[in-house]
């Protein structure tokens, strides 16, 4: 595998001439254009240049098929590179940094330029004009969303095996790319090329390039003062280079420019942060470095304990050398690593469920969420003992503060609407009512709050010193430098995304997600952060998780919660009722945290009101009526597309909201969604594509997700749909079996739940499957009860069974048929002949109503029939049928 890139010192570009003509001229670099070598000054002072790069190009008209991307066919049509540049000089100070840049153009339509060529151009560029006399060999390669650019290069291939995947685009992250121009005279010139991606380091609110040049003071060039000529020229840059040349070269090099703005402020950060001069490579990255940094002076250099971790010194032979080396090697503490599986295990993320099936009724809905939810969690935890800890089935060592994991058994009272254990499966997190979960502490002592019979099956917990909050100075620090910015700014922005995004740093690589690995051109495993701990995280999204359960099950009876959604759930509570669902101990935890941070102890935050909800599943939801205020108000408007993609021209909240509705109300079971999606880092590497349109066909899925039993079912005639009201499941193994029977049911062929005869069908099929089980094999799809229960009574008919003596009644078997189709069994002769052939098998009929009055009715013709001889006995079938006819105060208002 090549560790570099060897060049010529000469090449060709072709430049825009003083008449807006375009030609080819030579480029070239010398060795006295760059300095570095024997005269490198000291790193912390090492002069470096900043190349702000991007690129212009037509993509294909039309959408390409998986098919044309494996063919090599996924191809822009490159029209030009820009390069805006700096120089640093540290030792300098800010006297010193000269800036300069340029466009430049492949040779041909279809021709493109290395990446040596685009930096050679950015360093004769800045020679050849004498803007600088010479040049650092350290360069910065900075882009904005650099997947969209560095496919650009005819070298793009080579240039995967130095570098990294992620997040989805190109960076730098444990390496460099290396370069090398050879001279004639036998000389060369090595450069280490970092590369850098803004949109790693651009808070989650500001990502695009629009955003970013506000945050810096660089506003992008607008091309046209119609928004939709503008967004015209956008999708079509080589009219725009035929029809207005100059206008294509400012706003082509505007964005390498605001590259370049943008790093002038990391480097400020890391400047004032951590006394360097290096560019960062992602935000978190700043976050998790920072938080080190804190803990070792806070702590005396103690941020490898923190984590649980020690050095331990190792002596390894080296081939090479032909002996033993001592090495240092950071491990986890033997008290730590007992532990780790459990700990890991008891890692989840949020509690995301859809507590309401279809349109709800008409009232105040508040969308509420926890203010800050994982930080606040964070700068709870106290300074570990980890050599203390200890295995115990002590319920009472597990409290809201405790550090304690555990493998649990618990059952909830039938009273307690939102059960608050975690149990993990393939399709997220169920809270059953009862089972086994393996969750962290303040679920373990909510649940013991809400009545829950819990046994603690394995436990560990680490004892902590609860004074000494080892994230909390961090976080407040952030809270205390945001809060000193303007609201909107750049550094209030910053400081805000150091202290939300630290957290996931701390699970990173505890669950298995797999992300494209350039170098070995396959997928590979995310691996731990440098602050990746199983206690901490676990600890973390339990609390969080534990809150929002302690406030939805404080809520009094006659309220309705919608749905929750990680930190956040919608209800029709008023506002005494918030307050008094959020006095339990782990919300004036919760409070607490937040006054120490903030100064303020909010919990909780309104983000939308609302009149009328539609919901369809997990970060599924609509507004069917907004609350008061103006249309295009976004906080009176909620919506959760639920991985839905809509066109770009939806680009407005309120049109995108009724399209979604619209979508639900007029679904059918064949509906897909026309999708258009960019081609992704694997697709780039593998098949040698570009940044373009992938088209993709997605089938609509609007349904229910089943993670909770339907309660109460109603159709909505306003609607023209139904909609139901849910319970927990009891167990999780209900859970299950339900997605296997929707999955055999609705999908082949598929169904939609739309009307009150769609439900029974459905709800007549799991109730049969439950409850034959093995023997609900050969089930019929729809009427499967009826359908069995014909067979029986056929077979018991033939046989002289169940009451039926064939010869006590002198009817034929036509007549037997009518006397079921009478009695509500769709029968003929045929179908009596075929179950005759077969033996009488006694309790094979689904407890259904319509089995139920189909028998009672036959006795009328047969009053010697014995039920009982039909019906199985099933203790835990399934029965949704009930729902029909449940009282619930919440339904009846549909």
């Amino acid at each position: 595998m090549a560790d570099k890139i060897r060049c010529h010192n000469r090449s060709e570009v072709t430049v825009r001439n003083s008449d807006l003509t375009l030609s080819k001229t030579p480029i070239w670099v010398e060795r006295d254009d760059f300095y570095g070598g024997a005269d490198r000054r000291r790193k912390a002072s090492e002069p470096f240049m900043v190349i702000g790069f991007d690129t212009e190009y037509k993509t294909p008209e039309q959408p390409l098929s998986n098919d044309q991307i494996r063919a090599g066919l996924a191809k822009n049509q490159i029209l030009s590179y820009q390069v805006y540049c700096k120089l640093y000089d540290p030792a300098a100070g800010d006297a010193a940094t000269p800036e300069w840049g340029g466009v430049c153009f492949p040779n041909g339509d279809r021709e493109r330029l290395s990446l040596a060529d685009v930096i050679m151009f950015a360093v004769a560029s800045g020679v050849r004009n004498g803007t600088v006399n010479a040049v650092p060999t350290r360069i910065y390669l900075v882009g904005h969303f650099t997947r969209a650019d560095i496919p650009a290069f005819s070298d793009f291939q080579d240039l995967t095996q130095m570098m990294s995947s992620v997040r989805n685009t190109f960076l730098s992250i444990d390496g460099h790319i290396g370069l090398t121009y050879d001279f004639p005279d036998g000389d060369h010139v090595d450069l280490k090329i970092l590369l850098r991606d803004t949109m790693l380091l651009t808070p989650a609110t500001s990502k695009g390039l629009k955003a970013l040049g506000e945050l810096v003071g660089q506003e992008k060039i607008t091309l046209d003062p119609n928004p939709d000529k503008e967004q015209w020229y956008k999708e079509n840059m080589d009219c725009l280079m035929r029809d207005n040349p100059v206008l294509f070269d400012h706003y082509a090099l505007t964005d390498a420019v605001i590259c370049v703005r943008y790093i002038d402020k990391m480097l400020e950060q890391s400047r004032d942060l951590f006394n360097t001069n290096k560019i960062p490579a992602t935000l978190t990255g700043i976050g998790v470095d920072l938080l080190l940094k804190n803990w070792d002076e806070q702590w005396a250099g103690a941020s490898l304990d923190l984590l649980g971790k020690e050095k331990i010194k190792e002596r390894i032979y080296d081939k090479r050398l032909g002996y033993y080396r001592k090495t240092e090697r950071i491990v986890d503490q033997q008290e730590v690593a007992w532990h780790l599986p459990l700990a890991t295990e008891c890692y989840h993320g949020g509690r995301n469920e859809q507590f309401w099936f279809g349109p709800c009724f008409d009232d105040d809905w508040t969308d509420y969420d926890l203010s800050s939810a994982y930080p606040t969690a964070m700068a709870l935890i106290g300074r570990p003992e980890w050599n203390r800890a200890f295995v115990t089935s002590k319920i009472e060592d597990f409290t809201c503060l405790s550090l304690g994991v555990a493998n649990v058994e618990f059952e909830f009272p039938k009273s307690v609407r939102f059960p608050t254990m975690p149990v993990r499966t393939d399709n997220g997190l169920i809270f059953p009512r009862k089972g086994l979960s393996n969750c962290a502490a303040p679920e373990i002592a909510l649940a013991r709050s809400l009545g829950a019979k819990l046994k603690i099956r394995h436990g560990v917990v680490v004892p902590t010193d609860p004074s000494k909050h080892i994230f909390g100075d961090f976080i407040g620090m952030c809270v205390q430098k945001r809060s000193s910015f303007p609201k909107g700014s750049l550094e209030n922005l910053f400081w805000k995304e150091l202290s939300n995004s630290t957290y996931g740093k701390t699970a990173q690589g505890l669950q298995k997600k797999r992300v494209f690995d350039l170098k070995a051109g396959e997928m590979a495993e995310l691996p731990p952060s440098k602050i990746t701990n199983p206690y901490y995280a676990a600890y973390i999204t339990s609390f969080v998780r534990a809150v929002l359960g302690e406030v939805i099950n404080g809520l009094p009876e006659n309220v309705c919660v919608f749905s929750c959604t990680t930190d956040g759930f919608l209800t029709n509570a008023s506002e005494p009722d918030i307050a008094t669902a959020s006095q339990g101990p782990l919300v004036n935890l919760y409070a607490q945290s937040r006054h120490r941070l903030t100064g303020d102890p909010t919990v909780l935050e309104v983000k939308h009101r609302v009149r009328q909800l539609l919901g369809w599943r997990t970060r599924g939801q609509a507004t069917l009526k907004q609350g008061g205020g103006a249309a295009d108000d976004k906080s009176n408007v909620v919506l959760a597309k639920g991985g839905i993609h809509l066109p770009h021209h939806f680009d407005d909240v309120w049109l995108q909201n009724q399209r979604i509705v619209e979508m639900f109300f007029d679904r059918s079971p064949d509906d897909m969604i026309p999708m258009k999606v960019k081609t992704g880092v694997r697709d780039m590497v593998l098949f040698d594509a570009d940044l373009v349109d992938r088209s993709l066909s997605k089938r609509l899925n609007m349904e229910f997700d089943w993670k909770r039993k339907p309660h109460a079912v109603r159709f909505s005639e306003a609607h023209g749909h139904i909609a139901f009201s849910t319970e927990p499941w009891d167990n999780i193994d209900q859970f299950m079996e339900m997605r296997r029977y929707w999955e055999a049911f609705a999908l082949q062929p598929r169904l939609c739940l739309k009307t009150m005869s769609d439900y029974r069908q459905f709800a007549v099929y799991v109730m049969s499957q439950s409850a034959l089980e093995q023997d609900a094999r050969y089930l019929h799809r729809k009427a499967p009860d009826l359908k069995r229960l014909r067979q029986s009574l056929g077979a018991a008919w033939r046989h002289s069974k169940a009451g039926l003596t064939w010869g006590q009644y002198q009817i034929s078997n036509t007549e037997f048929a009518e006397i079921l189709t009478e009695a509500g069994i769709d029968c003929a002769r045929a179908d009596v002949e075929n179950a005759a052939r077969k033996p009488f098998e006694p309790k094979k009929c689904p407890p259904t109503p319509d089995v139920f009055l189909a028998l009672s009715k036959l006795t009328r013709q047969f009053p010697d029939l014995e039920i009982d001889q039909f019906i199985v006995q099933s203790k835990g079938h399934i029965d949704l049928l009930a729902a029909e006819t449940v009282d619930c105060p919440f339904i009846s208002r549909i």
